[in-house]
């Protein structure tokens, strides 16, 4: 690439840009980030500054365009947002140095999955990065029913957080995915991952296939935790999670050209640790954001997410996206939870503390990878002095009411920082600036060339003249003055007449009318110390801050377990104070099945209407004689609210949260699933209607026994036969096959005679006081069923134009007069499922007509007696319409 046509610099250009074509080049000029060729005409617009031209490069003039080195993060944004990669070439050296270009080399690659700036990620959301390592690229034993089809290794490089796991379908891989909201997948070249990921993640970093090579992986692992084994991390014996952790610590290092200090530890997860939620669920149940436009607002992360700090709201997401499974782990954090309610004034107190602190997780991150600021430090000082005040909080009643064990290990992890918090109180100034090189860093004693740089640098003239007196006094030359002349320096000046007072250790450099001009060695010293003090001020401050993190950086895992500690106090108080607030109570976890709720509330809906008026409800489910709620009702009544609010009251509860009820009793839950509400998806060809088909049929191949299951109108989007059809197939094939509790709201009132051919199938309805023009919806469940919907009452309410109502009430009225008559039962046949079909007849003879089929068996009839049978079914008919 190196041609005559090419300057040195152009030629520099090129050939680092050949080494990373595929991110935006921002090559180092003075005070500018420069890009040119292709990288300039594909910047400019989406970064909004001008393109220009200069030089020469084959006979063309070059395309660039620069961005200030102060704004650079400011770029940064717009161009990670946009989609691109950012790989930053710095110069290596100083102006002058050498001949030719400067030295410059790529000191960093910018990802939207290796984010660490502060202002370029959400303070309370995680940003993920997740290798995926399909077990495809692996050799491995026979495989059986509990082989993984994949491993999933997750690192937030902002946090240091690094976890693995292994998947064991690709349902459960989905559903793991879509809980950490990754912002970068790295998939391995070569391989075609499944449709559902395709769809979702577009634009997957591809890395090479040795990448995921478990020996590699095993080998690279071990060389950064320092370890002979990977036994202490649990993946010893799992190559599928050393692929996907290998693969992910190599791109890490490759983008960020440093050796993340900060990445202390991995943690392994397993199949069965965590509830499974997909991301239907998570949308219908507005877990993370609402349904009208994606924000907090309107969220049950929006609603409970009172956390004092970014690390406790990013724990909180977690936390609500990953419920536990067993009752051990949720009975701690309960136990913490009840102990923060019942003692007001610490958690008051612990809530107070923690809202003054900063984020540890990342200030540690940015300490380690050499990005911190000063005021960096100064945050991280500032939070480690508010320590001890937390444990002393915890300790304070710990003699009269002992702490749960949860408490105890927080309150033990809060320990150990006094150290660290010493040396950044003895080394750091009270008032830090914001960049090295627009204050002072260090206190004065620190360093004592440090002191005299800084004293020669504000005080030169002062040291001058000290010097001046000083020599005056030992020479006895009257006369002397130091000056300063711009050619030649400083000097000491005498006068002719007192001459023969020089001391030979003046050395004469210049002779003049009047007077003669001398220099000594200390005054030599002294010039180069005053001319020089600013830059060696600043160079030791960098040096002594260098000094400064990268001792913070040694204490790397400890702080990571306090910032964890502080985290978890921040979400338990959290949840202590939303219980208290909003009169939630402490929910019982067990490991059968049933669920109860006395007066359970929508937690998101009672908090947007006026305290009390929430009208709350019971639920009572199990696997046996109460399998299915069976819930018809008005629109508009409350029948998705209740079923949302049920399904949320047992997520809450399996992550340690109090619940909005009076009591409750929750099984262990494996999974919810919901089919609610209308969405299509235009891009991907499929209607509503097959929207709603695809979810329904991946609930029912994947709901077990300890599954929830909320089903909302199955089959409204097709003919009302075929809708009617669909759902009571789904109906029994949930009560027999799946046995899946479940909540199945619908305006088939057909579908209420199942409470007399399926046990545990049981009907219920939204109570109305009813009014034949103003019906009163009373938005409590109750036992039995309802025969019409109500739905011409909601279209007044929504404003339908009057004409259009009473015209919808005329045609209602004549549709009523040809009612069909209810659904009949016919003999089920001898299978475990029991069999049911709507009448083929919709006359007077239907009742002789079933009864004569009834009789028969059509293996043993002849083709005579089936003739004779059809005569005699025709003449039925007939008289029946005489």
């Amino acid at each position: 690439m190196n041609t005559p046509a090419h300057t040195p610099m152009v030629s520099q250009y090129l050939a680092i840009k050949a080494e990373h074509p595929n991110e935006l080049l921002f090559y180092r000029m003075g005070d500018f980030y420069e890009l040119f060729f292709e990288d300039a005409k594909l910047a400019a617009p989406v970064l909004d500054i001008v393109l220009t031209q200069r030089g020469q490069s084959g006979g063309e003039a070059i395309p660039m365009a620069g961005v200030p080195v102060r704004s650079l993060e400011l770029y940064l944004r717009k161009a990670i947002e946009a989609g691109f990669r950012v790989a930053i070439c710095e110069q290596m050296e100083s102006p002058g140095m050498n001949k030719g270009p400067l030295q410059r080399e790529v000191r960093r690659i910018i990802t939207r999955g290796t984010l660490t700036e502060e202002h370029l990620l959400p303070a309370r959301a995680n940003n993920f990065l997740v290798a995926l390592a399909p077990s495809e690229k692996i050799l491995q034993p026979k495989r059986d029913r509990h082989h993984s089809v994949c491993a999933l290794a997750a690192l937030d490089l902002s946090t240091g957080e690094f976890q693995c796991g292994e998947a064991v379908s690709w349902d459960h891989a989905l559903a793991t995915i879509s809980a950490l909201d990754p912002a970068e997948l790295l998939l391995p070249e070569g391989w075609q991952p499944p449709e559902e990921l395709v769809s979702r993640y577009r634009s997957p970093t591809r890395r090479t296939p040795w990448e995921f090579d478990p020996e590699q992986a095993s080998l690279l692992l071990k060389d950064h935790f320092q370890t002979l084994t990977l036994a202490a991390f649990g993946i010893e014996q799992a190559p599928l999670c050393q692929s996907a952790s290998g693969a992910l610590l190599s791109y890490c290092r490759e983008t960020q050209k440093e050796a993340l200090q900060h990445i202390t530890g991995l943690r392994r997860t397993y199949a069965d640790e965590f509830m499974i939620l997909d991301e239907t669920c998570r949308r219908n149940l507005e877990l993370n954001g609402n349904l009208l436009d994606g924000g907090r607002h309107n969220s049950l992360l929006g609603l409970l997410d009172i956390s004092q700090t970014a690390p406790g709201s990013r724990l909180l997401t977690q936390w609500l996206n990953r419920p536990l499974q067993t009752v051990a782990a949720i009975t701690a954090r309960q136990e913490g939870v009840a102990w923060l309610l019942a003692h007001d004034r610490q958690r008051e107190q612990i809530r107070l503390l923690l809202r003054g602190s900063h984020d540890l997780e990342r200030l540690l991150s940015r300490c380690a990878m050499g990005r911190a600021s000063p005021k960096d430090l100064g945050a991280l000082r500032s939070t480690l002095a508010r320590l001890p005040f937390l444990q002393d909080e915890l300790q304070q009643t710990a003699e009269t009411t002992p702490l749960p064990s949860v408490l105890l290990t927080l309150q033990n992890d809060l320990g150990g920082q006094e150290e660290l918090l010493q040396q950044l109180r003895e080394q750091l100034q009270d008032e830090l600036p914001a960049q090295l090189k627009e204050g002072e860093v260090i206190r004065p004693g620190v360093h004592p060339e440090l002191d005299q740089s800084r004293a020669l640098a504000q005080d030169g003239k002062g040291f001058l003249l000290r010097l001046e007196a000083k020599e005056r006094e030992e020479t006895g030359i009257t006369t002397l003055k130091i000056r300063h002349h711009r050619s030649y320096g400083y000097s000491i000046e005498v006068s002719h007449g007192q001459r023969n007072k020089v001391p030979y250790r003046y050395q004469q450099t210049q002779t003049m009318t009047n007077a003669a001009r001398y220099i000594t060695s200390e005054l030599k010293e002294l010039e180069e110390q005053i001319l020089n003090a600013e830059e060696r001020q600043q160079t030791l401050e960098a040096e002594l801050f260098a000094q400064l993190t990268h001792n913070v950086t040694t204490h790397a895992a400890a702080l990571q377990r306090t910032a964890l500690a502080m985290a978890t106090l921040d979400v338990l108080a959290a949840f202590a104070e939303t219980a208290y607030q909003r009169h939630y109570c402490r929910p019982e976890i067990h490991s059968g099945t049933s669920i109860n709720i006395h007066n359970g509330r929508h937690p998101v809906v009672e908090a947007a209407l006026l305290r009390g008026t929430f009208v709350a409800n019971e639920t009572a489910l199990d696997i046996g004689e109460r399998r299915m709620m069976l819930i018809t009702g008005p629109n508009m009544a409350g029948k998705s609210t209740y079923m949302r609010q049920v399904a949320l009251i047992v997520l809450l509860a399996h992550i340690g949260c109090f619940v909005p009820a009076e009591a409750a009793t929750i099984g262990l839950t494996d999974r919810i699933f919901t089919r609610i509400g209308a969405s299509d998806d235009l891009a991907g060809g499929r209607s509503t209607f097959m929207v709603e088909m695809t979810e329904t049929a991946h609930i029912l191949h994947h709901a077990t026994a300890r599954s929830l299951v909320l089903l909302d109108e199955i089959g409204r989007g097709t003919s009302t036969l075929d809708g009617l059809a669909i759902a009571w197939a789904v109906i029994e094939q949930i009560h027999s096959q799946c046995r899946a509790r479940t909540l199945f709201a619908t305006h088939y009132h057909e579908l209420t005679e199942l409470e007399q051919l399926l046990p545990g199938v049981l009907n219920f309805t939204v109570e109305v006081k009813d009014d034949q023009h103003q019906p009163l919806f009373l938005h409590t469940i109750v036992r039995g069923s309802a025969d019409r919907s109500y739905g011409i009452h909601v279209a007044e309410l929504a404003g339908l134009p009057r004409p259009v109502i009473e015209r919808a009430r005329e045609v209602f009225a004549q549709l009523q007069e040809k009612h069909q008559p209810p659904i009949q039962r016919i003999t089920p046949p001898a299978k475990a499922m029991p069999r049911v079909q709507l009448s083929l007849f919709a006359d007077s003879a239907s009742e002789a007509i079933a009864q004569e089929l009834a009789k028969i068996d059509p293996d043993e009839l002849t083709p005579k007696q089936a003739l004779e049978l059809l005569f005699r079914l025709k003449k039925i008919n007939s008289s029946a319409k005489r």
